[in-house]
């Protein structure tokens, strides 16, 4: 913490003044009553104790200008163990869109550059906003671990709203017979993208998926685990999403016909699961651009889409699309409602009958 002190005569005695700055700004604590400088002086000591507890900062030399850039990484080591780590790739990304802020110490990091460097990236309102929500607890953890910083300021910014509401691009029925069609010369994509429009299962969770999470009796799929980012670069089994994402759903007549037909014709992989592993990030990658480039806008995670807006039209049960998804019903709310017709539908009628 950088501070001076200084002395001024006041109502015949003198008035020790501790000036300190924290972030941007200068502050002052003054202590009065000493009988001339000497006595002041001795006093120094106790009056910065004094800041440093009621501000809480560190006095670590090597934290004290430390900047976002050099910080992450003990961010990214002190959360390894709580954050999924494609969510840590995310923070490192939003990072390096934040241009001249990433190397400015954090103590000097102020509301003002903040919103300024966010506002300057490019794209929409949810781009900036994403960003936000990565660099907001990079910075909430330096105050609250490191104590580098006595407030976030991140909080309390204010981003635009996009204007234009996102339009969920689902595929209708005759277009998921076509993708069908499209992909059939490979049976990966096509047992994937069966997968993915009769379960609503996310790619990882489909590409994740052991064999012995088929409960052909029962018929019904246990999901305890997805295919994702596990290390730098490094891609194979993790654990789900999120707590919701650990879920048993029913698997129909079709995706048990498909899967058995699948494992019959296969040998079985080391990993036990129903896909190769070492091959999803090309699966992956290749079957979204097979879908981008005939289906513009739309990537895989639109048969998620596609099969929970069915679902809810269908059963108009929130509930019950929330824990087939593994989403929160705030979520299904926010997402799907508003596209379902038949839901707007029945809302319509019960409006005109109202009064």
């Amino acid at each position: 913490m950088e501070y001076t002190f200084s002395y001024r005569e006041k109502n015949g005695g003198v008035c020790l003044i501790l000036s300190y700055k924290i972030g941007a700004k200068w502050r002052q604590k003054t202590k009065q009553g000493f009988k001339n400088q000497r006595e002041a002086r001795r006093y120094q000591d106790e009056l910065l104790a004094q800041v440093k507890e009621l501000e809480g900062l560190t006095d670590d030399a090597t934290l004290i200008n430390i900047t976002l850039q050099q910080f992450l990484p003990i961010f990214m080591r002190d959360k390894k163990e709580f954050l999924a780590p494609n969510t840590l790739k995310n923070y490192a990304l939003a990072l390096k869109k934040m241009g001249n802020l990433a190397t400015v110490p954090i103590r000097d990091i102020t509301t003002a550059n903040l919103t300024n460097a966010l506002m300057q990236i490019e794209g929409k309102a949810s781009s900036k906003r994403a960003h936000l929500r990565c660099i907001s607890p990079v910075l909430e953890h330096a105050k609250e671990i490191y104590k580098i910083i006595p407030s976030n300021p991140a909080k309390g910014i204010k981003l635009p709203q996009s204007k234009n509401p996102t339009i969920l691009r689902a595929f209708t029925k005759e277009e998921l017979s076509k993708l069908q069609d499209i992909v059939e010369f490979n049976p990966i994509y096509s047992l994937v993208i069966t997968l993915a429009a009769n379960t609503g299962m996310r790619f990882g969770e489909i590409y994740g998926l052991p064999w012995n999470a088929i409960d052909w009796f029962k018929k019904t799929i246990t999901i305890t685990q997805q295919y994702t980012l596990i290390g730098q670069n490094s891609y194979g089994i993790g654990p789900c999403k999120t707590r919701n994402s650990h879920r048993t759903i029913p698997a129909s007549p079709l995706v048990l016909q498909k899967l058995k037909k699948w494992r019959d014709t296969r040998q079985m992989e080391i990993t036990g699961t129903v896909f190769p592993i070492d091959k999803g990030h090309s699966v992956q990658t290749e079957l979204n651009r097979v879908i981008g480039r005939n289906f513009p806008g739309r990537s895989i995670h639109a048969l998620r889409h596609t099969f929970a807006t069915l679902l809810l039209s269908r059963t108009g049960d929130i509930n019950l699309v929330a824990h087939v998804l593994g989403d929160t019903v705030a979520t299904v709310c926010k997402v799907y409602v508003n596209y379902t017709d038949d839901i707007n539908k029945v809302a319509a009628k019960a409006i005109e009958s109202l009064y």
